[in-house]
């Protein structure tokens, strides 16, 4: 049986990442997981009631980091626990991520 794989449709290449990421609101400090990262946001799971389209920060070791940053997101998707970040980076923050 020859299993066909559909193609990517994403624009950017998503890094594998299992860590821990801290997240802060304006109400509290959770705790997560990261999923996955790009450089333009990331996927993580977390056992809160995160609503769609609000501000928060998160702080994690990047890929090939050493030390964790801390950057500011945007909810953008929700699955259950599964959260889809997407970062408000500036400039400097942007260069920390790869694209590969």
């Amino acid at each position: 049986m020859i299993v066909k794989s559909k193609p990517e449709r994403r624009r950017r290449q998503r890094q594998l990442l299992n860590t821990t990421v801290h997240v802060f609101t304006d109400s509290a400090h959770l705790d997560a997981l990261g999923i996955n990262v790009t450089d333009v946001g990331m996927c993580l799971f977390t056992m809160a009631n995160l609503s769609l389209g609000s501000h928060v920060k998160v702080e994690f070791v990047p890929p090939q980091g050493l030390e964790p940053i801390r950057v500011s997101g945007i909810v953008c998707h929700r699955a259950v626990y599964l959260y889809g970040i997407e970062f408000v980076l500036d400039s400097e923050q942007r260069s920390g991520f790869s694209r590969t």
